[in-house]
Order: C-alpha cells, then sequence, then structure tokens
C-alpha cells in the first residue's frame, strides 16, 4: 500500500492504474478543516474488472473526476426543458437497472452495521431534499471533473466520495456503495487499529478521513447520492453527512 500527501491547494490525485485512491475532508474538524487530502490506496484490481476505468474514493471538499459530455448552452434550450431532459436521462437509467430501488436505503444500513461494530448510535437518512440534492451534486462533480467540487451545497458538515467509477464494474447502485463504504471503513480503519495512524493527530486525517466521518458521533443524517454520465458507463458516489 502506498500513500501520497498532497496540501490543501492540489485537488486529490486521479485514481492510479488499476487501483483505487481516496481522500478525505471534514468541514468540522477544526483548524485544518476543508483539506483536500489526496492520499493514494493502490489495492490491485481482479482481471475481469482490469479493463476498467479507474475507480477513486474520496471524501469532503474537492477532488478528482472525469469526462463527461459538454453541455453547449447555446443548444440547451430552457431551463424546464434541461431539467425535463435531465429527468429523462434520469429515469432511463433506473429504468436500465443500475439505480436500484432502495440502494438508499443500502446505503445507509451498511454505514450502520459498521457503526455498531463500535456501538455507535446509528444514523437515520435525511430529508427527501438532501438526497435530492446529494444526486445534483454528484452530478455537478462528474461534469465538473472535480471531486468534493460542490462540497457544502447541500448544507453537509462533512463528505465522503467514490469518483470515476466504470458502471459495468458493480451491477448497480447499491453494490458501488458498499464497496466504497467497505474499503473507506476496513481499510482506513486497519490504520488505526494497527497504531500506524492517529484520529488526534490532524495530520493524520488525510489517511484516515473516510473512516472518521463514518464514526463521528456528531452526525445523526446522511444523504446518499449517485449519477451515470449521459451514455451510463461512468458514475459518481457521494455520502453527504449531517
Amino acid at each position: 500500500m502506498t500513500k501520497k500527501f498532497y496540501s490543501i491547494a492540489v485537488p486529490c490525485a486521479f485514481a492510479m492504474a488499476f487501483g483505487l485512491s481516496a481522500c478525505s475532508d471534514d468541514s468540522s474538524s477544526g483548524a485544518d478543516a476543508n483539506i483536500d487530502t489526496g492520499d493514494e490506496i493502490n489495492i490491485p484490481v481482479s482481471d475481469k474488472v482490469s479493463s476498467a476505468t479507474d475507480k477513486s474514493v474520496s471524501s469532503s471538499s474537492k477532488i478528482d473526476t472525469l469526462r463527461v459530455e459538454a453541455y453547449d448552452s447555446e443548444e440547451s434550450g430552457s431551463s424546464a426543458d434541461a431539467e425535463s431532459s435531465s429527468s429523462s436521462e434520469t429515469s432511463a437509467k433506473e429504468d436500465a437497472g443500475f439505480i436500484n430501488e432502495g440502494w438508499r436505503e443500502d446505503c445507509l444500513a451498511k454505514i450502520n452495521e459498521y457503526r455498531a461494530t463500535e456501538n455507535l448510535k446509528p444514523l437515520t437518512l435525511a430529508a427527501q431534499e438532501k438526497q435530492t440534492c446529494a444526486d445534483k451534486q454528484s452530478a455537478d462533480d462528474l461534469a465538473s471533473n472535480k471531486a468534493h467540487g460542490h462540497f457544502g451545497d447541500c448544507g453537509e458538515f462533512a463528505q465522503n466520495s467514490g469518483p470515476n467509477f466504470n458502471a459495468s464494474w458493480q451491477k448497480n447502485a447499491t453494490a458501488v456503495a458498499e464497496y466504497y463504504l467497505k474499503m473507506m471503513w476496513e481499510e482506513e480503519k486497519a490504520l488505526v487499529t494497527s497504531g500506524e495512524r492517529d484520529p488526534n493527530k490532524s495530520e493524520d486525517y488525510p489517511y484516515i478521513g473516510h473512516y472518521l466521518n463514518m464514526k463521528n458521533t456528531s452526525y445523526t443524517k446522511v444523504a446518499c447520492g449517485i449519477t451515470l454520465s449521459e451514455d451510463g458507463k461512468t458514475g459518481w458516489f457521494n455520502v453527504d453527512f449531517f
């Protein structure tokens, strides 16, 4: 496992080939809040997914993203038309089965499953408007090719992200959420339990921020957002904590 640290002024590193990258941030973590870390966790990907685009993971403030079809304002028409088009695209993706029904509840359940292992109170889903906002936030990050580029738009205090994933890599939104949450919790908790990183040291936050966000007792609600590119090939996953 290799890790690289990037300063607050530098966006999180893009995923390395055939690996995963992770960055974390938390707006409530004091003087060092909003650090966009760029620690990279290089994990081999099995042959069956090695042809997929790089998968990355990150957490709240500003980071990576991917290619998305440019939106030409001259051809966009009215905002109502744009909203209708966006709604149609979302419906098509949902009809295709990738964004499966109940995936947000699955996302919440997985977070609470991990929290329960440390006897922490379960979170609840934030209001529907926050869920919708998290979806839009994911779409905006995807379109701007900048992870955490819209951090704070939904009023969240912290955010974990799984940017730039290949939609063929997992069967649906639930599978994507569970995969990233597992990596965020287990990989980073291992750094804490081994003594390699200390949650009480701000300089270690870049390496264990996802885990700390997921276990933070100050948060009570969560919004899970996901989006796919217009061609349905690439996606973006955000988790907002309130």
